[in-house]
Order: C-alpha cells, then sequence, then structure tokens
C-alpha cells in the first residue's frame, strides 16, 4: 500500500514538474510573439511616417502650381549697387527713442511720449512691475 501510494506522488510529482515546464515555454513564447508584435507596430508606424515626410517633402517638385523662379533669382547680390532703404511716412527728425539691437540695427519709436509710456494693466489688475532690460 505504501508503495502505491509513493508512486502516485512521483507521477503527480512528475506530472506537475512537466506542466510547469510547458507552463514557462508557453509564456516564454507569449513574450516573444507580443514583442515581435510590438516590433511590427512600430516599424508599420516608421514607414508611415517616412512615406508621409517623402510625399510632403517632395509634393513641390511634382506639383504644377508652385512659385516660378527665374535662374539669377537666387544668386548673390554682392555685385549690385545698395538699394535705397525704404523709409517710413514719418520723416526722421531726430526726435524719438532710439534703441539698437546686438545686430546693429537702430530702432526708432516716433510715438507720442503719452501712449508709448502708457501702462498696459489696468491699477485693478494687481502689482505693475516697470520692466528693464538689463544686457547681459
Amino acid at each position: 500500500m505504501k508503495e502505491i501510494i509513493v508512486i502516485i506522488l512521483c507521477v503527480i510529482l512528475f506530472v506537475v514538474i512537466v506542466l510547469a515546464i510547458l507552463f514557462h515555454e508557453s509564456l516564454r513564447n507569449l513574450k516573444k510573439i507580443m514583442k515581435q508584435a510590438a516590433d511590427a507596430r512600430e516599424a508599420r508606424r516608421m514607414a508611415e511616417e517616412d512615406a508621409y515626410f517623402r510625399r510632403t517633402s517632395t509634393k513641390y517638385y511634382h506639383e504644377d502650381d508652385t512659385p516660378k523662379f527665374s535662374d539669377d533669382y537666387f544668386k548673390s547680390t554682392a555685385d549690385e549697387q545698395p538699394r535705397q532703404q525704404t523709409t517710413s511716412q514719418q520723416p526722421d527728425t531726430g526726435a524719438g527713442r532710439k534703441t539698437q539691437t546686438d545686430g546693429g540695427v537702430t530702432v526708432t519709436d516716433h510715438r507720442k511720449k503719452t501712449p508709448a509710456d502708457r501702462k498696459i494693466f489696468d491699477d485693478g489688475e494687481g502689482e505693475y512691475v516697470d520692466f528693464v532690460e538689463v544686457s547681459g
């Protein structure tokens, strides 16, 4: 009787071990399949993005309604005579505030002092702080 119980327990243990191995292999195969599916989705997405980029980046080379430029349109203007600079409608009387950018461009403000210096926030909208730009 003891021998039969030992044999039954050994068979049950063997079946459990075989089932555990099969379960482990099934999970491993399932993970592989899921990873391949994710890689395929990513490859498809990248291919769609590449196709969209190619389609949109070359569309002006294939359409007939694109702007037409003459052959010398993009040539350097270094040999040409300097063009006169367009002036504003208000004559430069020397009055007004002038600001010079880092690139050397001078900007002149011809507005009257009161509209130019008015505050843009109402007093009831909180604290107003005068802004002073500091070069750094």
